[in-house]
């Protein structure tokens, strides 16, 4: 199923750029679908693929203790995941669980960096600007819920 650049510009990851700014980034993408609670990645596992959600909703999870995982947050319709794929580390430190049957967008991340970010870096940086954004968004959803869990 080709990806359309309509429907990148539905992701938040990359909302603000222009239709024709999305038509290289499309080309690269592909659609990946998962049953209900197939794991699209583990902790500890090697940071390839950036996903955006087109169906369904996706658990990231975090081990709490050995047997334990604790679903930290949930993707939904639109979202990004899977920024470990565009860092130095390129290891996932959460899991990503399917909670229904996803659709995903996935893009491997060396292809969007050697590909779109190494010709145009404005796009590099207005992309890995809002990444920031949305992992400190991501990191204050966190905070909040294990603030939540002490205090109840």
């Amino acid at each position: 199923m080709a990806v359309m650049p309509e429907t990148l510009k539905k992701m938040d990851i990359f909302e603000f750029l222009k239709l024709d700014e999305l038509k290289d980034i499309a080309e690269i993408a592909k659609v990946e679908e998962f049953e209900q609670g197939e794991s699209i990645f583990k902790e500890g596992d090697k940071a390839e693929k950036i996903y955006m959600v087109l169906e369904g909703r996706v658990a990231i999870e975090i081990t709490a203790y050995p047997g334990k995982r604790v679903s930290v947050y949930t993707m939904t319709k639109g979202s990004f995941f899977g920024y470990p794929s565009l860092l130095r580390t390129r290891k996932f430190t959460t899991a990503a669980r399917c909670l229904d049957k996803v659709k995903v967008v996935v893009i491997v991340a060396d292809e969007l960096v050697d590909k779109v970010f190494k010709k145009d870096c404005r796009r590099g940086y207005l992309v890995m600007k809002k990444t920031a954004e949305l992992i400190a968004q991501k990191l204050s959803d966190t905070r909040m819920q294990l603030l939540s869990l002490l205090h109840s």
